[in-house]
């Protein structure tokens, strides 16, 4: 996956929510900066914290977040059962 794939998924979930990046960033605990810096690809890196945090405040699978799943509607089931967790 490249930084592109990331940043376009996490600003297109984001967007989906009708959320700004500071909302997001007080949904998910992520600073609203970092959100910014990961979608316009400055930042090359995310934590294992970080994904997780942005990926249950969008509803959205770390998968889909990262490239590795397609399918968006498993991607949501998946965000689902990690809540469950």
């Amino acid at each position: 996956m490249s930084e592109y794939d990331f940043a376009e998924r996490l600003r297109q979930a984001r967007q989906r929510c009708g959320w700004s990046q500071t909302e997001l960033g007080k949904r998910s605990g992520v600073h609203h900066m970092a959100i910014s810096r990961l979608e316009r690809g400055e930042k090359k890196d995310v934590t294992g914290g970080t994904l997780r945090k942005l990926a249950l405040a969008l509803g959205v699978s770390a998968d889909w977040l990262l490239g590795i799943e397609d399918d968006e509607s498993q991607s949501l089931a998946a965000a689902v059962a990690l809540v469950g967790a």
